[in-house]
């Protein structure tokens, strides 16, 4: 068995709860033990939740199983990323394993998000098009947000009173919020009351008044943001959707976002499945309560034994 590797020291100064240094050293070890590979030394890059960019080609990060890696290399045009491909602590390389399988059983897939959004479900309609399902923006982007918010992953659905919804599904890991660049165009939106951000947040009505000021700041920009691209999708497609759901991954470990959905929630005027958040445990058990058969089962231990400390 290959040793686990160098791990980061600066994990607990960037992540007090301790749950990244756990993820890293977590990751370093599934490498070491279900892989048996080294870890990369690509360009001084050794650290041990890192592939090589050879083990990385081969698809060691995504699960061996639904055609994932096929998906993965199409989305990427076979070009090769070492955040997606080779960094097992990084999220981008998530919403292919999580979701991906849901394509191939779309009464697995209606039944596991039925329950998820509490049963207003008649069915879902996940797209053949990997660009709009993974990483998905809507376009022409200056219809919307006119930025490049994306969802990690996207599905529409038939609601049980005869329209359609949508579901955005953003997948954090280890992940906390993140600071502005000044200058920035993200920047100069957040700060200004005439952007699109907060038009559309108004015209949505999801907010209480009170919650513009806060909606801007580190600890909730990017949920906002994600929830006002489905909003913006409501406005502008009213004809065609009545439903949004923006629906935010992530282990119960990663407390930060525990606390983080909570607060993000009190910001909602209504919260009738506008948000919901989802630990990375309640989702492997919604699955496996649903799960259709052994090719299934396999899926749902990967995910269990891959992510859940």
């Amino acid at each position: 068995m290959k040793d686990p590797g160098k791990q980061y020291p600066g994990d607990d100064r960037s992540d007090k709860t301790g749950y990244r240094r756990k993820a890293r050293l977590h990751q370093s070890r599934y490498r070491a033990e279900v892989h048996d590979v080294d870890h990369s030394r690509d360009k001084g890059d050794d650290y041990g939740n890192r592939l090589s960019e050879v083990d990385g080609l081969r698809g060691l990060n995504f699960y061996d199983g639904f055609s994932i890696f096929d998906e993965v290399k199409a989305r990427s045009r076979n070009k090769y990323s070492r955040k997606l491909y080779s960094d097992m602590l990084r999220s981008e390389h998530i919403p292919f394993n999580m979701f991906v399988p849901f394509r191939h059983n779309k009464d697995f897939a209606t039944n596991v998000f039925n329950e998820l959004l509490g049963g207003c479900i008649q069915s879902v309609d996940i797209s053949n098009d990997c660009r709009k399902f993974i990483e998905y923006a809507p376009s022409p982007g200056s219809k919307y947000l006119n930025d490049k918010t994306s969802f990690d992953a996207y599905i529409e659905y038939d609601h049980i009173d005869g329209s359609r919804g949508m579901i955005g599904i953003e997948v954090k890991y280890t992940e906390h919020e993140y600071g502005l660049k000044p200058r920035s165009k993200e920047d100069i939106m957040v700060n200004d009351v005439n952007s699109v951000y907060y038009k559309v947040s108004r015209l949505s009505g999801i907010y209480k008044p009170e919650s513009f000021h806060l909606l801007k700041s580190d600890l909730f920009r990017q949920i906002w943001r994600n929830q006002i691209l489905g909003e913006s999708i409501l406005i502008t497609e009213k004809d065609k959707y009545k439903h949004f759901t923006s629906m935010t991954l992530f282990p119960e470990g990663n407390t930060h976002f525990v606390e983080t959905a909570e607060k993000y929630m009190d910001l909602l005027a209504n919260n009738n499945n506008k948000f919901i958040p989802v630990t990375y445990e309640k989702f492997v058990s919604v699955c496996d309560k649903h799960c259709p058969d052994d090719e299934y089962r396999k899926w749902i231990e990967y995910l269990e034994r891959r992510y859940i400390i």
